[in-house]
């Protein structure tokens, strides 16, 4: 059974950090640029940056690994393109040498990798060509507000027929369009939108992305051009016919604040309301702190207790003569003078905004919001189907038929069994894939939720073409995931590296992790080699006394006896019967150490009483010194193992470079330094 993706990550931590000799955060780097940014497509004409035994690795491979690990500091100084040119270097040679031990062709090694592939697979078509280009699609129009009118139709609760005589409606409104109708009119006349029909269809502005549910809607407002209009499409709400009216930058979106007057309450009008909202806003002006004005004097209640506060507030959300006014204060801080709205006065104060004019900021904004979204079932229903148009797929209608009229009541029960069919191709791509009858019968077999679902009243031809459909979009992925390395360069380049980073690990097992640990007769002869690399500094025993805590003139007496007294012959004088007044434990810590933090460093001396405790206080005691000296063999085994694992990787390196030719470039390896 192959590891999780969570134990290859401890892997290449645990290879990088032996093989390489880099800080933890350059192992990271590493890391990162091995399990997820190999997306480099490397072109033919990609010049060789070095060769390992004849074996050519592109300077893109190089830069790509260079640049992913140091971000912003990449600065292609020949210091640190030298560095990591050792190291990639010393990457490969290991490589080559598990390669050459035959690693490449051990089952258990090929399942791993096989199974790392189907985890990248499982989700790479719908990362990268789905909700990739979701997130691409909505970050750019995010750029753009665009103020659309419409003609809406809503669907009525009349199944397909009603939906089709609603389509059917627009479908004629569209022909007047054509023929030069005006759209105000026509909506005035027709759409089932009272609010925005009186108004000629008008809507305002709006900006991506639109709420779950409209995004045929928002692709009809990005695609139209200005004074034209769109063909009717439907959204959860109905039947749809948008004219653009204006396209403009993004305003993004303001984070403000605001004091209510209300002109009305009840009905009846509030005397002077702009007189108030006048000297209020005077007020604020002349220095007045927002927040207290608006706690003690906006009618919003819901907002008055929190300095007015409103959030994050979008285009389209609120009154147009309030967004206008929100929109136009330049300045975080800035406050507008009032502005009346059907509510009343507001007085608005900006305190900060949201640019929407980078793509890439865009994109983080709008990435979990995407996995609740509709567009994302409809953007994979897509790229299925140019799976489909794309890989050739041909059907065999006449097998599927004969597989259906074997299928009886029980098909909708649990009891259902595969009838006995001779295996016969169903459905091919390409003509190199092939799926037979019995692989759809099995499909219908495995999935009995779905069979379980469908009414019994329903035909059973209709449901089991139901379920051919689900099928076909469930091998039309598998067949797109069968060939990601030919298509598509980045996964090719990402599997290397998987499969790269196995056989290192694997090499390193052998070569150093289990000959450290393995070889008690090389480990012992490196420590007495090397035994004046392990010595213990001056050490100091300290006891650590917890007293049970009492009265200011018993606990003053413990502590003054405890300076001048052991611990036996303290406990002995006040743990009287079961009563245990102290309690002492002991550990001995070195001069250095965090521990010997506040104690001074001489036999006798105690720390200061820690009374953070309500029922004990402790203190710490020297009761013993030890000089300087070696530790044993022992004592310092873990430290022995570890250094010994860096002599091996050191050794095995060096062997490694006179066993195999390397060969540099240096006329392209020069070509990158920049300074």
């Amino acid at each position: 059974m192959f590891l999780c993706l969570i134990n290859l990550v401890a892997i290449f931590v645990q290879v990088l950090r032996f093989l390489n000799n880099l800080t933890m955060t350059k192992y990271i780097g590493i890391l990162y640029f091995i399990l997820f940014f190999s997306a480099t497509t490397f072109a033919q004409d990609d010049p060789t940056l070095f060769t390992v035994e004849g074996k050519e690795v592109g300077l893109s491979e190089f830069q790509y690994i260079y640049e992913k690990n140091n971000g912003d500091k990449a600065d292609y100084s020949k210091e640190s393109l030298d560095e990591y040119l050792e190291l990639y270097t010393k990457f490969k040679l290991k490589v080559q040498r598990a390669k050459e031990m035959g690693l490449d062709t051990v089952a258990v090694l090929q399942t791993e990798l096989e199974g790392y592939r189907q985890q990248l697979a499982n989700s790479y078509l719908t990362d990268k060509e789905v909700t990739g280009r979701l997130m691409d699609e909505v970050a750019e129009r995010m750029q753009t507000d665009v103020r659309v009118s419409h003609i809406f139709i809503a669907n009525p609760k009349k199944g397909d027929k009603g939906n089709a005589k609603a389509r059917e409606t627009l479908d004629q409104l569209f022909i007047q369009l054509q023929q030069g109708k005006n759209f105000a009119d026509l909506a005035k006349q027709h759409s089932q939108d009272e609010a925005s029909a009186k108004n000629g269809g008008a809507l305002g502005f709006y900006s991506a992305p639109l709420p779950s549910g409209f995004y045929n809607f928002e692709n009809a407002m990005y695609s139209t051009e200005v004074g034209k209009s769109s063909k009717p499409f439907e959204t959860k709400m109905g039947w749809h016919i948008i004219q653009v009216e204006e396209k403009r930058p993004a305003l993004g979106e303001r984070e403000l604040s605001h004091i209510l007057i209300r002109s009305k309450v009840k009905g009846e009008e509030v005397p002077n309301a702009k007189e108030r909202a006048d000297s209020i806003y005077q007020v604020i002006k002349a220095g007045a702190d927002f927040s207290d004005i608006a706690k003690q004097h906006s009618d919003d209640a819901n907002t008055s207790a929190k300095g007015g506060y409103l959030g994050f507030v979008k285009i389209n959300q609120f009154d147009k003569a309030f967004e206008k006014a929100a929109f136009a204060l330049a300045e975080d801080g800035d406050v507008s003078s009032p502005v009346e709205s059907k509510f009343g006065y507001h007085i608005v104060q900006r305190k900060s905004s949201i640019d929407q004019s980078d793509i890439e900021t865009n994109k983080k904004r709008v990435k979990s919001k995407l996995s609740k979204d509709d567009r994302l079932s409809i953007a994979k229903k897509s790229l299925i189907e140019k799976i489909k148009k794309d890989a050739g797929i041909k059907e065999n209608k006449a097998v599927l038929n004969e597989f259906i009229t074997k299928l009886g009541q029980d098909f909708y029960s649990y009891k259902w069994k595969v009838p006995p069919m001779q295996d016969k191709e169903l459905v091919s791509f390409n003509n190199n894939m092939s799926f037979t009858n019995n692989d759809f019968a099995n499909y219908c077999k495995k999935n009995t939720r779905s069979r379980l679902k469908f009414s019994k009243d329903k035909v059973i031809g209709a449901a089991a073409l139901e379920l051919y459909d689900s099928y076909l979009d469930e091998i039309a992925i598998k067949y797109e995931e069968s060939n990601l390395e030919k298509k598509y360069p980045d996964f090719k380049a990402l599997m290397r590296e998987y499969e790269e980073g196995i056989l290192l690990f694997e090499a390193t097992k052998m070569e150093v992790w289990d000959k450290a640990t393995e070889d008690t007769i090389g480990l012992k002869q490196y420590y007495e080699n090397n035994t004046s690399n392990y010595n213990w500094e001056e050490r100091a025993e300290v006891e650590t006394y917890q007293i049970q805590n009492r009265d200011a003139k018993t606990m003053k007496k413990i502590i003054k006896s405890l300076a001048k007294w052991d611990s036996e012959k303290l406990m002995n004088k006040y743990n009287v019967g079961d009563e245990k007044v102290i309690e002492v434990s002991s550990k001995t810590i070195e001069k250095s150490s965090k521990a010997a933090k506040g104690l001074t460093w001489k036999k006798g001396a105690t720390s200061a009483p820690d009374e953070s405790n309500r029922s004990f206080t402790t203190i710490q005691k020297i009761s013993k010194l030890y000089p300087p000296k070696a530790k044993s063999f022992d004592e310092a085994r873990g430290y022995i193992i570890a250094d010994y694992q860096d002599y091996l990787e050191r050794e095995w390196v060096k062997s490694l470079k006179s066993k195999y030719s390397l060969e540099v470039n240096q006329e392209v390896f020069d070509s990158l330094i920049k300074k």
